[in-house]
């Protein structure tokens, strides 16, 4: 069947080609009739052996040279020699094959692509989409990717497009499918049937924009191709926003730092066209100004909130835009601002993704741009400078103020951490550190002779007698006036002798003691209630409160040492302890506080 479907092909082929402008509908049915069952069949069955191709390239070529080959026939032809070369294609990727088999597929690769390239322009539309979407299929599966998975025989096929063939892909992408959507409406208005036809249109423009931005992802064309989609991005959000939302963040999988570059140029395209239209004098409040600024904002917000990943990518698409901005200075001379300087109103819809450093980075790059005079400029016309400098600027301030409260916030931990109540062991330490500071204070403060030396002057004695011992060593040899006196004290040496017993009966007045002269510095006549009655001491002052200034100091360090000796409700419990005892009438009768009153 297959060998009477080829005869009868190549025998109407014949036919159509000599009669040519002069060909019948016979002959055209003919050549139409049996070129559909051979596609269809080509399309599951490998027909290599049977040559189509050559039969099918003779129409293409004579319909492009004459202009004259009907419709159907040339989309048919194009989708036959498509799938010849594919079937070619898994016949020689399944093989060994030779050199010469390699170069002859890949020249006929290049010769359909040359056919295919010509029928961009055709007047018929199907043509030209059947064109279209064949070349960018041949291109990706003849691209560099061919050659990946160890197929590295298979190099000599890779065929990347030129510039020329790139330049009429997009060209052919921005007329069909950027089309003006108030003409599309206008003529398709009409009943249900139109609806489906406008259906129907918007999705093959959807195909046709989505065959172009697969030769962008994988890098086929060039990326800076994509700027004259992205820039479209906004206007035509409903029918191919996600089209080239995913184009968008694939692109920026690739290379981060060209994706930025295609986005900033896509901007720079839109002002440009702008700038056309409106001259150099941009109303900045205008709908188009905005427009473009909310792309740029849109486009910024693409990056993320990761600003270490988005980092160089961000300062690159600023340098560009910085360039870009002071590359034509103005033909009216210096005190007026660059052509293009109204576009750094919308770079900084970018400057929130800078880090701070890179934020000073980008504007030193800036000053390099400026002189002088555009520094002091303050008209309506240097505005986008402005603003610019300062979305650079802002961010520094608050970064520092947060710097400041976050230490001061960790100082207060640190306090709130100080006043509470640490574990015994680490208490106990601490207090033994804080009072050698205070030990080490009390050693340069003389001692006058003629008064008695006080019991205790140090918490050291209370917690370590050995510290307490060489404490009392040094203040020995220091106060060398004061050591008579201590020998012929008997009471003061029955108390050194007997510091290990009264150590723990002492505690408690002794840090009462200090706690009042650290609130108040009031002396305050203390009774002890837990010593031998032969034994009472009497009520004592602290000599070295000498002077005023001294008691000041005194105090402060006691404000200190209190907070870090005692936790708070060990404090409350000592406090009510220094309280009279209204219950006990031998304390209330002693007391010279004033409440010598009976209770009864």
């Amino acid at each position: 069947m297959i060998d009477e479907l080829v005869e009868r092909f190549s025998q109407s082929v014949e036919d159509l080609l000599q009669e040519g402008e002069e060909a019948d509908d016979d002959d055209i049915y003919n050549v139409l009739s049996t070129l559909k069952r051979l596609t269809a069949f080509h399309n599951a069955h490998d027909l290599t052996k049977w040559e189509l191709f050559g039969n099918c390239y003779r129409l293409l070529k004579s319909g492009i040279e004459l202009g004259s080959m009907p419709e159907q026939i040339v989309v048919q032809a194009l989708q036959c020699c498509h799938y010849s070369i594919l079937w070619q294609l898994v016949k020689i990727a399944d093989s060994s094959p030779t050199k010469e088999e390699l170069l002859g597929l890949r020249k006929t690769v290049k010769a359909f692509c040359i056919v295919c390239q010509h029928c961009l322009t055709n007047v018929n539309p199907s043509v030209k989409e059947q064109a279209f979407m064949l070349l960018c299929d041949l291109l990706m599966i003849f691209s560099h990717q061919l050659i990946t998975g160890g197929r590295d025989g298979l190099k000599p096929l890779v065929y990347n497009p030129d510039t020329g063939l790139q330049s009429e892909l997009l060209s052919f992408v921005m007329d069909h499918v950027f089309i003006d959507q108030d003409e599309e409406n206008q003529s398709m208005e009409g009943d249900e049937e139109d609806e489906a036809n406008k259906i129907e249109a918007l999705h093959k423009r959807r195909n046709l924009l989505a065959g172009f931005c697969k030769l962008i992802i994988y890098d086929v064309v060039d990326m800076n191709a994509g700027a004259d989609i992205f820039k479209h991005y906004m206007k035509y959000y409903n029918d191919y926003g996600d089209i080239i939302k995913e184009t968008l963040s694939k692109t920026r999988q690739i290379d981060k730092i060209q994706c930025a570059k295609t986005l900033i140029l896509s901007l720079q395209q839109l002002f440009n066209e702008l700038v056309q239209e409106q001259g150099p004098n941009l109303d900045r409040s205008s709908a188009h100004v905005s427009g473009i600024k909310e792309l740029a904002r849109r486009f910024a917000l693409t990056f993320g909130l990761d600003q270490i990943k988005t980092r160089e990518a961000v300062a690159t698409l600023h340098k560009d835009g910085i360039e870009f901005a002071f590359k034509y200075p103005s033909p009216n001379g210096p005190d007026y601002p660059p052509s293009n300087l109204a576009f750094l109103e919308i770079l900084s819809e970018f400057s929130s993704k800078l880090l701070r450093q890179d934020k000073k980075t980008v504007h030193a790059y800036l000053e390099k741009f400026m002189s002088e005079q555009m520094m002091e400029r303050r008209e309506d016309i240097w505005l986008p400078l402005i603003s610019y400098r300062n979305s650079l600027l802002t961010g520094g301030d608050d970064d520092r103020m947060s710097v400041i409260s976050g230490g001061s916030s960790s100082k207060t931990s640190t306090i709130r951490s100080k006043k509470g109540r640490p574990p015994h062991s680490k208490r106990r330490t601490e207090e033994e550190n804080v009072d050698s500071t205070w030990l080490n204070r009390n050693d340069t403060i003389q001692t006058p002779a003629v008064l008695h030396t006080p019991q205790l002057t140090s918490t050291v004695m209370r917690e370590n007698p050995r510290q307490a011992a060489e404490h009392n060593m040094e203040d020995q040899e220091s106060e060398r006036g004061s050591e008579s006196d201590f020998v012929q004290n008997p009471q003061m040496q029955m108390t050194w002798l007997g510091q290990h017993k009264l150590e723990e009966a002492h505690r408690k007045d002794r840090v009462a003691m200090n706690y009042m002269k650290a609130r108040g510095g009031v002396r305050q006549p203390v009774r002890s209630h837990s010593l031998m009655e032969d034994d009472a001491e009497p009520i004592f002052e602290d000599v070295m409160m000498s002077s005023r200034g001294q008691l000041e100091d005194m105090n402060e360090e006691f404000e200190d040492t209190m907070v870090i000796d005692l936790p708070p409700s060990r404090n409350r419990r000592e406090r009510a302890e220094l309280r009279p005892d209204f219950f006990d009438s031998t304390a209330i009768m002693e007391d010279d506080s004033g409440f010598g009153m009976p209770m009864f």
